[in-house]
């Protein structure tokens, strides 16, 4: 086997691995919380997609600006799905917030393909064209920038869940409504701003996997719902640590069998891992214990 081969894999796999392992921790962060399936989420990262497109090539904007704008418009359709979806929906059906998710993804979907057609979009990386070789691996600094923005974006939740108050309580509203409640956590505003969140982590995860695609259609959200859903799966059900390492898991799974089979069969590898965990390991590589919600 070639080493170079093998270690320029290996960088596009941790590369395409870290924009999927953003998307599964917005997505794994609202059903440890709720036990919900937000099912709009791979919509708002394509409308978040399509931000930093007209941000880079309409307005002109400077490549954080667009990492700005792109997290605020995702934080902007997240808090739409709260009231939509979660704050003023019959909770009496227990798929009505799922099925109200569907319903505005759809919305999303059909509202740009209205506005910008249903024909790929190249997305225009300004750090594409800077690049290094080390030892017969190519790396751009783009690529560089994804996996760097990715660390701290996971360091900084880390902190978030860990060391604040408004961490705490999305912890214990995870383990139990009731008892968060009596402890006095205002569960609601809670709700909300886990889903403002990973709102913000869905506009930052559009704008390094436009750049890990290059190109981008109103289409696309399904495809990143999926894989952010199995990175889920893989990793760990509810366990944010093991969004992380199931997205880099799903990334380098994509890459080994386009570089060493055929891009024909990636989604049958990455679908097939997939069924295999919840066949064998129904919590996920990482994943804690399954339990009822109080």
């Amino acid at each position: 086997m070639d080493g170079a081969l093998l270690l320029q894999q290996i960088v596009n796999g941790l590369v395409l691995g870290s924009s999927y392992a953003l998307v599964a921790l917005g997505f794994t962060l609202v059903l440890g919380t709720l036990d919900l399936l937000n099912f709009a989420h791979g919509e708002t990262i394509m409308v978040g997609a399509f931000a930093a497109l007209v941000s880079l090539t309409v307005l002109d904007l400077p490549l954080l600006l667009t990492f700005v704008v792109a997290a605020a418009i995702g934080a902007l359709v997240a808090a739409i799905v709260y009231v939509v979806s979660i704050r003023f929906v019959n909770k009496t059906y227990w798929a009505a917030p799922a099925l109200s998710a569907v319903g505005i993804g759809l919305l999303l979907q059909t509202g740009a393909t209205r506005i910008f057609g249903t024909n790929q979009r190249e997305v225009p990386d300004p750090l594409r064209s800077a690049q290094f070789s080390v030892d017969g691996v190519t790396i751009s600094v783009s690529q560089v920038l994804i996996i760097a923005v990715t660390l701290a974006i996971m360091f900084a939740l880390h902190l978030l869940l860990i060391r604040t108050r408004i961490g705490k309580a999305i912890r214990a509203v995870a383990e139990s409504v009731t008892a968060a409640a009596l402890l006095g956590v205002n569960v609601e505003r809670t709700i909300a701003i886990t889903l403002i969140i990973s709102g913000i982590l869905a506009g930052i995860a559009a704008v390094l996997t436009s750049f890990a695609y290059t190109t981008i259609t109103p289409f696309i959200g399904l495809n990143l719902l999926l894989k952010g859903m199995t990175g889920m799966i893989i990793g760990g059900l509810g366990n944010v640590y093991g969004a992380m390492a199931g997205g880099v898991i799903v990334g380098l799974l994509e890459t080994f069998t386009v570089g060493y089979w055929s891009a024909t069969y990636q989604d049958v590898i990455v679908y097939g891992v997939m069924i295999a965990v919840l066949m064998f390991r129904p919590a996920g590589i990482f994943g804690a214990k399954i339990r009822k919600r109080a």
